[in-house]
């Protein structure tokens, strides 16, 4: 039996509510976006989904419940549009990789806003960061990563989402641009090419002296 017709054989009132939770995330969705998490209050939330305080509570704890599950189910729609993109590829490289994640958090960039505004209550959440699950799973399946050994496989993870975490913060206060396209290939340039080798040589002259010292790390 597919899922539509699962919808059908249910209930009138599971239907309704249904729709009235997903109403509810959307709203919230856009209440976060704008106001941000401490900001945004469950008034604004329901006054948006067009239903009373008391359904809110028919379906969420409080705030922080209903903001969590905006956050989550919001994650797992890019991770789930990232592996569509990827199930097309029958070995993707790491530029594949890269883009189908730039293209699929740009679509999706208030994600990114909602998650900053809330980012103590989002780190209570608990799990893997989403780009470290994918960057895990991509290397480990990649056959050959000479020079690197298995055991480096996390700091090359933590790397790589390091770079792409960065560069997600252009689009943090409002802004669109640069394009997905773009930020792609200015991280991919740094990922392919890394530290120029004049930073592994002996310095012409010395950065850490006594007189920086205490302007640095007071």
């Amino acid at each position: 039996m597919d899922q539509e017709s699962l919808q059908v054989k249910q209930p009138r009132g599971a239907r309704r509510r249904a729709r009235t939770r997903a109403n509810l995330l959307v709203a919230a969705r856009k209440v976060f976006a704008t106001c941000g998490y401490h900001d945004a209050t469950i008034t604004e939330i329901t006054e948006t989904a067009a239903v009373g305080v008391g359904t809110f509570y028919l379906h969420f704890r409080d705030k922080e419940a209903i903001f969590n599950t905006v956050l989550t189910e919001g994650l797992e729609a890019i991770r789930q549009r990232v592996g569509e993109e990827m199930a097309h590829e029958d070995n993707p490289s790491l530029p594949v990789v890269v883009r189908a994640i730039f293209h699929q958090v740009y679509a999706q960039r208030d994600i990114l806003r909602i998650e900053r505004t809330g980012e103590g209550v989002a780190a209570r959440s608990g799990g893997p960061g989403m780009l470290l699950e994918m960057f895990t799973r991509f290397l480990e399946q990649v056959p050959d990563l000479s020079p690197f050994s298995e055991e480096e496989i996390p700091l090359l993870t933590a790397l790589l989402e390091g770079l792409m975490d960065r560069a997600f913060h252009c689009w943090w206060d409002e802004q669109d641009e640069p394009d997905p396209d773009l930020m792609a290939d200015r991280v991919l340039h740094v990922m392919q090419h890394g530290f120029p080798a004049s930073l592994f040589e002996e310095p012409q002259q010395s950065f850490f002296n006594h007189s920086s010292l205490p302007q640095l790390f007071e």
